[in-house]
């Protein structure tokens, strides 16, 4: 079990981990590696976290949790909550890569990626109530299926952990959030009569 150490060192170690499973991919990555990264000995890192899994529950654990929370925003508009939904897990996708890739990658079949599925399937679920709620409202097409609709527009926004990085990617964050939001909107509007 680790102990109690400064939350900002912490964070540090959190948030390397995140750019070393994303580089590395998380089977591959070692805690000593993840020392090496943070100038630390293996045995310095017990004191922030108890392993690789726990370092893993922590990365995914947080960023549902923020995903969470802005989906219970987008529920909480009276209108155009999907968009909103769209458009704040793309935000979160652009400036976490890290953490927002280990919750993509998980698959069921050991209790961290069970838990993580599991949430990720309640997440669709809450999506495609938000569709349809707007699909009722006339501010999206009701002729799509709210959970396709769902899956298909969270894919493109899952897709973004495969190639952009901050510091390579030729296209910035603001102008890839534009235009996907451009291509789900105008794609998924009510036509007007």
């Amino acid at each position: 079990m680790p102990r109690k150490t400064d939350p900002k060192n912490l964070e540090r170690v959190l948030d390397t981990a995140a750019e070393l499973f994303l580089t590395e991919g998380y089977d591959a990555a070692t805690m000593q590696q993840l020392a090496d990264r943070l100038g630390l000995h293996k045995s310095s890192l017990y004191h922030y976290v108890g392993g690789k899994e726990e370092l893993l529950e922590q990365l995914t654990g947080a960023a549902q949790e923020i995903a969470e929370k802005d989906l219970e925003l987008a529920e909480s508009q009276p209108e155009n909550g999907f968009l909103t939904a769209v458009g704040l897990a793309i935000d979160q996708t652009l400036s976490d890569v890290g953490r927002v890739s280990l919750v993509l990658r998980q698959k069921p079949g050991t209790p961290a990626g069970d838990a993580v599925v599991a949430r990720r399937r309640a997440y669709d679920r809450r999506l495609s109530k938000l569709i349809e709620k707007d699909q009722k409202a006339g501010t999206i097409r009701s002729d799509l299926h709210p959970l396709l609709l769902a899956r298909l527009t969270m894919g493109m926004v899952a897709w973004l952990v495969e190639w952009y990085h901050p510091k390579r990617t030729r296209f910035e964050a603001e102008q890839i959030r534009d235009s996907a939001m451009a291509m789900v909107t105008n794609g998924l509007k009510a036509p007007k009569t």
